[in-house]
């Protein structure tokens, strides 16, 4: 009896932080640059049935989430700035926190001329320093290559960084669509094989019909989870009142 209690509390436990995975992705599925956020279930049997009508407990919980980097569609706007990158990689920026990494090329100028994300952190060149756009000519005309070259006023002023990750799981959400490396070993690579397109950004990558149905099937399974824990502490507590007698 407290098996069955225990495991549909788990289940229930478990659907919760499901539909909080679900309701952040819906919020930002108009976000440029945003990945899709899954859940990694696990599950675990705990004890040995200790008769015929009795079943091991069994567990089940979200331990951890997994990162969904499956490219996203690409929105046009024609404005200088805006960057997309076509295939793999990931724009390098500066931060207080360190060094992020981030999809959303809706970049922007400082006062200072320097290349920056719309929080107005730094977007990092290919030696790590930041991208100044200034040119003879006051910067007006500033063309981005495939490669990530930069020029303004038709001369070489940096490249962008662009790297990628081996393991890209060990990246994890930092908000703003920054990503933080939490593995020292799995170490930044130059990106191969991209594209850089301007006047362009990446949008979300979040199937909103998609995450529309999981949220009906996740609720109708917390129902039922409802249901069952509810008829389990129904029958426990008149088990407790017959002992009484």
């Amino acid at each position: 009896m407290l098996n069955g209690i225990f495991s549909t509390q788990s289940g229930r436990s478990a659907n919760e932080r499901e539909l909080d995975v679900i309701a952040n992705n819906l919020a930002n599925a108009l976000t440029a640059g945003f990945k899709a956020i899954s859940p990694a279930f696990n599950s675990t049997v705990i004890g040995e049935a200790s008769g015929s009508d009795q079943v091991p407990a069994t567990y089940v919980n979200i331990p951890d989430c997994y990162t969904q980097f499956s490219d996203a569609p690409f929105a046009q706007t024609g404005n200088t700035l805006d960057l997309a990158i076509e295939g793999n990689g990931f724009f390098a920026v500066s931060t207080p926190g360190g060094t992020m990494y981030t999809r959303n090329g809706q970049f922007g100028l400082s006062v200072e001329k320097k290349l920056v994300t719309q929080s107005g952190d730094p977007v990092m060149g290919q030696n790590g320093g930041d991208i100044t756009l200034d040119g003879m000519n006051g910067g007006k005309d500033i063309r981005i290559g495939k490669d990530g070259t930069i020029y303004v006023d038709k001369v070489l002023v940096d490249k962008l960084k662009i790297v990628d990750f081996q393991n890209k799981q060990d990246l994890k959400n930092a908000g703003a669509s920054l990503f933080v490396n939490a593995n020292e070993k799995n170490s930044e690579v130059p990106a191969e094989g991209f594209s850089v397109q301007q006047g362009a950004y990446e949008t979300s990558n979040v199937d909103v019909m998609s995450e529309m149905v999981r949220m009906i099937s996740v609720l109708r399974a917390y129902e039922s989870y409802t249901k069952v824990d509810q008829s389990a502490s129904d029958m426990l507590s008149k088990l407790i009142e017959l002992g009484k007698f």
